[in-house]
Order: structure tokens, then sequence, then C-alpha cells
């Protein structure tokens, strides 16, 4: 019993530091498409809210940032316009995908019926 003990408490010992060097890179947001303002040109802004009292976040869009509806990359020109016709936007989710250290979007992805 106390081997036992003893090799659980050092597999602890040598998990804790491993832990510690984790750093978030990266944040995921999922909101409605009523929740987001999806700029003219894919080196604008985007503007979300995380929620429905939340103050609206800016969070900016590069040439290297993917677009993604239903599981497929496409093109920004493209994202927007099934954004802007899509019905019911407030049912509709978007995962965002937010470089913390630049400031950028890395990925939208949009899931529409």
């Amino acid at each position: 019993m106390i081997r036992k003990f003893t090799m659980m408490a050092a597999m602890l010992l040598i998990a804790l530091p491993a832990a510690a060097d984790f750093q978030t890179v990266s944040r995921a947001y999922e909101v409605a498409l009523g929740d987001i303002t999806v700029p003219t040109s894919q080196n604008g802004r985007i503007l979300f809210k995380q929620c429905d009292e939340c103050d609206m976040e800016s969070v900016r869009l590069t040439p290297n940032t993917q677009f993604v509806v239903n599981g497929r990359n496409v093109r920004f020109d493209r994202f927007r316009t099934i954004a802007n016709e899509t019905s019911d936007a407030d049912s509709v989710p978007v995962t965002l995908l937010h470089h913390l250290e630049s400031g950028t979007v890395v990925r939208l992805s949009l899931t529409v019926k």
C-alpha cells in the first residue's frame, strides 16, 4: 500500500511542473451570427459581442484568416455573402478563433442549413 502511495506521489510531482508551462495562445468564442458585424474587406475588423450584456469587441482580420462555412474553407467574399444572406441570424452559430498575442482572427467558422 505504501509503495502504491509513493508511486502516485512521485507521478504527481513529475506532472506538476509540466502543467505550469501551459500558456493560453488563442481563445475561441461561439456567438450568434446576429451578434457579429463582418467588415467589407478582409483587412478590416470584425465586431462581435460575447453575450447580450457584453460590450462590442473588435478584432482584426488578416490575409491569413481562414473562413469556413459548413466545414469547408471559402474565400472572404463568399463567407461575407453567406453571412449577410442568412435568415434568422440569431440562431446561426459562428465560432471565432482569436490569437491573443497578435490580436487577430485566426479562423471564422459559420454553420448554416
